[in-house]
């Protein structure tokens, strides 16, 4: 172990011990992950509620299972190529590039159509399905990789992964609501403070808070090892 830094892996082919460590590390990203999409819908269901919008019963369910549905299925995809010792950042970002229009498929098919700015599952979506899966496919790639280059590099600094998430949904997440806002606008719909803010929320704070989950799997898989470790150094 460098100093300030994480040794994701050995370098070696990973044994049986390797392996079920990693399933722990998957199934750890996972459950942060549902609890990232609860936190995120959250903040919006809160936003709506401080703006003196009280959704439906069903678009509550229905905002949820989408937000849970796509949290899990992205921030999973994204921590199983950077787990894995050997991945590559580049192998990371194509494989998350190909995971992000999966997951706004998947996030389709729960009865919630990603719409940005227009977050009711009854409403049209202002942007289509193929325009959101492209623009995603190209911010988680992009997010991927630098994540990956951080474990690669076994990088333990929070703010280096928290930077990334940021930067990534700053640019790329500030885009996406920026065009959902400007084709909402073309519709002759005119969003107001709680859809600008829902929109702010789902795209720029969710990469970052995806990036934390990452950074809390690795400095557990960190924690355990240097337990084992310990363990090990005991005499017998």
């Amino acid at each position: 172990m460098m100093d300030g830094r994480i040794e994701i892996a050995d370098g070696e082919p990973a044994d049986a011990e390797q392996a079920g460590a990693l399933v722990r590390r998957i199934a750890l990203i996972a459950l942060l992950s549902i609890a990232l999409g609860f936190a995120i819908q959250g903040l919006i269901l809160l936003s709506k509620l401080a703006g003196g919008i009280m959704p439906a019963t069903s678009t509550i369910i229905a905002d949820f299972t989408h937000g849970i549905s796509w949290s899990l299925l992205i921030c999973v995809g994204v921590g199983i190529v950077t787990a894995v010792s050997r991945a590559k950042p580049l192998v990371a970002g194509l494989v998350s590039l190909l995971v992000a229009p999966l997951a706004v498929a998947a996030a389709k098919s729960s009865q919630k159509v990603m719409a940005g700015l227009v977050s009711a599952a009854e409403q049209e979506a202002v942007l289509s399905l193929s325009a959101i899966s492209i623009l995603r496919a190209i911010e988680y790639g992009v997010l991927g990789w630098l994540l990956a280059r951080l474990v690669q590099k076994s990088e333990i600094r929070a703010t280096r992964y928290f930077g990334s998430g940021g930067l990534v949904g700053v640019v790329f997440g500030g885009a996406i609501a920026f065009f959902t806002y400007q084709v909402a606008v073309s519709k002759g719909l005119s969003p107001g403070a709680v859809q600008i803010a829902s929109s702010i929320i789902n795209e720029v704070i969710f990469p970052i808070g995806c990036a934390a989950v990452i950074y809390s799997s690795q400095l557990v898989g960190r924690s355990a090892r240097l337990i084992e470790q310990a363990n090990a150094a005991k005499p017998a």
